[in-house]
C-alpha cells in the first residue's frame, strides 16, 4: 500500500464513509450485547478524549476546564464523571445547546462567550484569584485550573488556556485548528506544560492494558457511561449534502455528531 497516516489518509485504503471498510483484523473490536449502534459509534472520538486525560489526569479534588464543547469536549466532560468523580468541571461551549448537554453530562459551570477577557475573569471569581491586568493583551491569573483538556486546539483558545492555567498546570491539545500567533508569555513565566494528545491506542486502565476502544465498549456494557445523546442527527449515505450542511452549521441545527446510518439503505 501506499504511504498515509491511517484509512482514510491512503489512497488506496478508503475511508468511514461507505457501506464496506477496509480494516485489518486488529482494528476491529466486537459491540457487545446491549451495547447500541449509537452508543458504539461514537468509540473513535471517545478515546481521542480518553487518551489525553489517561496522559493527563486531573488530581484528586482537581479543578478540570474542558475547552470547547463539540463531540470532543462534551466527550471529555463524560469520561471525567465517569471516571474521576472527585473532580470538579468547567467547560466553555460556545452554543445554547453545547450549554446544556455539557450540564447534563455533569460541567459544574459552563461559560458560553467568546470574549477573552469575559472568560478569564469568570474562571478567577471561581478560583478566588486577582485578575491581573498588563498594559497590552489580555488579563491573567496566577492562581487558575490545574488541567485543561483543549479540544478546540486554535491560537485563541491557547491564549486564554496558559492565561487561566495554575502555575506548573498542563493543557492537553486533542484539537487541531489553523496555526497562528499567539502571546504566550504565561507559558514559559508558569511553568505551564503544553501536551500535544495524538489519537489513541493501548492504555493502562484499571489495572490492564487494553486499547482505548476496548475500554470505551466496557464502560458501555457496565452502564458506567452513555453517550448516545451525542448523536443528534442520522442521514443515509446518498444525503451527504445535507448532513456535511447539518454538520458545518451546528448553531442552527443544535447539532454535535451526525453520522451515516447503513441499517436501512
Amino acid at each position: 500500500m501506499p504511504p498515509g497516516i491511517h484509512i482514510g489518509n491512503c489512497r488506496a485504503a478508503s475511508g468511514g464513509f461507505a457501506p464496506l471498510l477496509t480494516a485489518h483484523q486488529s482494528q476491529l473490536f466486537p459491540i457487545p450485547d446491549g451495547v447500541s449502534f449509537d452508543q458504539a459509534v461514537l468509540a473513535d472520538p471517545f478515546s481521542v478524549s480518553l487518551h489525553a486525560i489517561l496522559k493527563s489526569p486531573p488530581a484528586e479534588g482537581g479543578l478540570a476546564l474542558v475547552y470547547g464543547c463539540g463531540t470532543l469536549g462534551l466527550l471529555s466532560i463524560a469520561i471525567l464523571r465517569a471516571l474521576y468523580p472527585t473532580a470538579r468541571v468547567i467547560a466553555i461551549a460556545r452554543y445554547p445547546h453545547q450549554e446544556q448537554l455539557a450540564r447534563e453530562l455533569g460541567a459544574e459551570l459552563v461559560i458560553r462567550t467568546r470574549d477573552r477577557a469575559e472568560i478569564i475573569e469568570v474562571i478567577a471569581g471561581m478560583v478566588g484569584a486577582a485578575v491581573l491586568r498588563p498594559r497590552k493583551g489580555e488579563p491573567w491569573l496566577l492562581r487558575g485550573v490545574d488541567v485543561i483538556y483543549d479540544t478546540i486546539g486554535s491560537p485563541e483558545s491557547f491564549e486564554i488556556g496558559v492565561r487561566v492555567a495554575q502555575p506548573r498546570a498542563t493543557i492537553a491539545v486533542t484539537g487541531v485548528d489553523q496555526p497562528a500567533r499567539f502571546e504566550w508569555t504565561p507559558l514559559y513565566f508558569k511553568e505551564i506544560a503544553l501536551v500535544g494528545s495524538n489519537a489513541f491506542g493501548i492504555e493502562s486502565f484499571e489495572g490492564e492494558s487494553l486499547h482505548a476502544m476496548e475500554i470505551y465498549l466496557r464502560l458501555l456494557a457496565q452502564k458506567r457511561i452513555d453517550t448516545a445523546r451525542l448523536i443528534t442527527h442520522c442521514f443515509r449515505l446518498d444525503q451527504y449534502r445535507d448532513a456535511f450542511v447539518v454538520g458545518r452549521q451546528k448553531h442552527r441545527h443544535r447539532a454535535v455528531k451526525v453520522v451515516f446510518d447503513f441499517r436501512n439503505r
